[in-house]
């Protein structure tokens, strides 16, 4: 199978998610388990203002490789035939929220970065995570892509960012946050259900639910009986249940690291007397 890195998935020719079921799938999941902690627990060790300044490099190179792999693959869809693909491509999904809510996080003040710093330590955990266990892109593109190593390196920033956030007290969890972080979730929300209905999309997953076990099957039933609105405020409150429960998560790590910081700092005050 010979290709380059920015060939395009129609024009791999022999591929057909061979990454996808091999060693590799497996191997990007547990270097990405080990590397998330550790990078959060560096940048905790060198403070919020090195966490600030990441995410707002983050912020800037996201955006810049977002708009050229939209360009890149649009490009290629329209001259292969296959038409501007506005039902998958455009930054409308769950884990594009990240897109939006990062650099808020990076540059900005008060109740907006409170909600864009809730968002990623919850929701954007948990997009980030059920991507690392399942990389769908590579049922389209091979391992050493850009296709793929766009995808792949995105949920990576993703789960890393949601870390950081946690470990390094940029915010300090309460026990409501989760209605904060909620907040982007149901801007979003707004913006994409007209879109779902009108056009027949699932963006958000919040019509069809595709590819979310029992939901789905629970979807397919709904949207025949013409109840699709089901689906859509069963997922709505998923996601809501999400963001508690790692909210509750949260608070609990973040006790714990203080707690250890704290002890760790007596210790040393006590060898320096």
């Amino acid at each position: 199978m010979d290709y380059d890195f920015f060939d395009y998935k129609y024009n791999i020719f022999g591929y057909s998610g061979q990454d996808f079921e091999s060693v590799i799938r497996i191997l990007y999941l547990i270097i990405s388990i080990f590397l998330c902690p550790v990078l959060a627990e560096i940048t905790r060790k060198k403070g919020v203002k090195t966490a600030e300044r990441i995410f707002r490099f983050l912020s800037v190179y996201l955006i810049i490789e977002e708009i050229f792999k939209i360009s890149w693959e649009s490009y290629w869809d329209i001259t292969t035939g296959q038409g501007f693909n506005a039902g998958g491509i455009l930054p409308l999904d769950t884990c594009s929220i990240f897109l939006y809510v990062l650099p808020i996080a990076a540059f900005g003040k008060g109740k907006a970065k409170r909600c864009a710093l809730s968002w990623m330590s919850t929701i954007g955990v948990l997009g980030g995570i059920c991507y690392l266990i399942f990389p769908m892109v590579l049922k389209w593109y091979p391992l050493f892509t850009f296709g793929a190593w766009h995808s792949l390196m995105y949920h990576f920033v993703m789960v890393y960012a949601g870390f950081t956030v946690i470990s390094t007290n940029m915010l300090e969890v309460k026990r409501t946050d989760y209605l904060l972080g909620f907040i982007p979730h149901m801007l979003m929300a707004l913006i994409v259900i007209p879109l779902d209905y009108h056009f027949g999309w699932d963006y958000m997953l919040l019509r069809n639910a595709s590819g979310v076990p029992f939901v789905e099957n629970i979807a397919s039933i709904l949207s025949a009986m013409n109840l699709n609105y089901l689906t859509t405020v069963i997922m709505l409150g998923f996601y809501l249940v999400i963001a508690m429960l790692f909210n509750f998560i949260n608070i609990n790590i973040q006790k714990k690291l203080n707690d250890h910081d704290y002890v760790h700092h007596k210790h040393e005050l006590k060898y320096t007397n």
